[in-house]
């Protein structure tokens, strides 16, 4: 079976109305700070507005720019699979303009031989975002497109079964919404860095306590620092936050500064350090799963490179004796098919785009058709052909 056609589009499918109103004057409302996270878009180092992460929620549930470019793939018998990524017009260009050709006539079972190639149009361009984006959501459309004509969902291509049940863990400031979600297992994100001196890190502190008393010690607690942090206060946040038993430290640093990771592993060796969500490609993951400077590996699958990328990591950390847990896995179809179809990942992660506002069941968040959501304090991916989204073709149209 042949590739016809390869396609960037819009994804102008039905949205799921919210017909929940959000509660107000709220019970939980300021008895756990709810602190935006820092931004990275200045260094890691200065605040947003308060109001600054609610808007990037909104935007990440599709009202913006993280759900706006897809990639549909024909192939000659009208069959079709479809992926996605972000960042609109540029990953598009990429797709139609550099992968798209090279790829007509490639039969659809080469999952392997399309990815390489894919990687290697790409390589003189680098292993940017944009390119890794593209990769991305051409590749999740072929793998897609290979398990609707098999008729197999894309777990059990992978070899993987959904009888043993994942743990979840949420990623939100405003954690008593989400024990009343039925979560068991939390991540919080900083909200003081390194400008905030002594204060800055009894703040944390005092939030990490008042958590770690709500959820008990039979719960997992998370910290993500969202880039925001140098060595010195990485080092000194972490001897703080002992007596909380913090599962892990995550994303500390500046993505690309792989040689400080290196040094915050020389000073912090005990410190369970994750982080991965921002870097494209394969080798990023190698290096730093061959020199032992990371615990978990957090690749978006959205972002990365696909399922195909996702694939080679799992394997470079299961040879490693590291683990892999996917940025968001529990946010889209194609991040629970790998969950559950790659023994190396030990955990989903379920954040902004499962996350509901506070009153509002987890059914009526925005999501692709057919993405299953948390129920009963687990998640488990559709058996339906390919990844399992219930979708038409013309809620797609050519990317303009």
């Amino acid at each position: 079976m042949k590739i016809k056609s390869v396609k960037a589009v819009s994804n102008n499918y039905p949205r799921i109305p919210q017909k929940t109103k959000p509660r107000e004057n709220d019970k939980f409302a300021g008895k756990i700070a709810t602190g935006a996270p820092m931004s990275t878009s200045l260094g890691g180092r200065y605040f947003h507005k308060n109001d600054w992460w609610d808007k990037a929620l909104r935007k990440d549930i599709g009202v913006g720019i993280e759900r706006d470019v897809g990639c549909i793939i024909e192939a000659e018998d009208g069959s079709w699979g479809f992926g996605f990524s972000d960042r609109g017009r540029i990953t598009a260009s990429i797709i139609d303009d550099y992968l798209a050709p090279n790829l007509i006539g490639r039969s659809i079972f080469e999952t392997e031989k399309i990815y390489d190639m894919m990687t290697r149009i790409l390589s003189p361009i680098g292993s940017n975002s944009f390119s890794s984006r593209a990769i991305s959501a051409v590749d999740l459309a072929v793998w897609d497109l290979k398990g609707k004509v098999l008729e197999k969902p894309v777990y059990e291509l992978l070899g993987g079964s959904i009888i043993e049940k994942l743990p979840l863990y949420a990623s939100s400031n405003n954690t008593e919404w989400l024990k009343e979600l039925g979560f068991k297992n939390f991540k919080r994100f900083i909200s003081y860095g390194p400008r905030d001196g002594i204060d800055g890190l009894k703040k944390t502190e005092d939030e990490i306590a008042k958590t770690r008393d709500l959820i008990g010690y039979e719960s997992d607690l998370m910290l993500d620092c969202w880039l925001s942090m140098d060595i010195e206060t990485t080092v000194k946040l972490s001897q703080l936050l002992k007596p909380f038993k913090l599962k892990w430290i995550e994303d500390a640093l500046i993505s690309e500064s792989i040689n400080q990771y290196e040094i915050l592993r020389g000073r912090i060796p005990n410190e369970t350090l994750s982080t991965g969500e921002h870097w494209y490609g394969v080798y990023p993951f190698f290096h730093a799963a061959s020199k032992g400077i990371i615990d978990i590996l957090q690749p978006d699958i959205t972002w990365v490179g696909g399922l195909s990328a996702i694939i080679k990591i799992v394997h470079i950390a299961e040879a490693a004796g590291i683990d892999v847990i996917l940025h968001g896995g529990g946010g889209s179809a194609f991040g629970q098919h790998a969950s559950y179809g790659l023994t190396g990942i030990s955990m989903i992660e379920c954040s902004g785009p499962v996350i509901t506002p506070i009153g509002v069941p987890l059914e009526e968040k925005e999501r692709f058709p057919g993405t299953p959501v948390p129920k009963d304090g687990t998640i488990t991916p559709s058996d339906a052909p390919g990844f399992g989204l219930e979708i038409k073709r013309e809620w797609f149209p050519d990317f303009n």
